[in-house]
């Protein structure tokens, strides 16, 4: 199992009545100690997916594992922990 496991992740904002969607269907998983660049136009969910990793936001939907923990289901109490 890798260190960190981004699964059929997920996240959409709501503006106005339009919903843009900042991640759409992401997966990619990354070992321990490996060096990773995450690349891609300006407006491509770059930002979105290092906020979900370090708990500042969440997916609405799919997995976040980062050393065996699931911290897509964590409130923002254990996701500021």
């Amino acid at each position: 199992m890798a260190y960190i496991e981004v699964i059929d992740t997920y996240k959409r904002y709501k503006v106005g009545e339009n919903t843009v969607v900042a991640n759409n269907g992401i997966n990619f998983s990354i070992e321990k100690g490996e060096f990773v660049v995450i690349l891609g136009p300006s407006g491509a969910g770059k930002s979105t997916v290092l906020n979900i990793l370090g708990g500042m936001d969440t997916c609405d939907e799919g997995k976040i594992i980062i050393d065996k923990t699931d911290i897509s289901k964590f409130n923002n109490k254990q996701l500021t922990k």
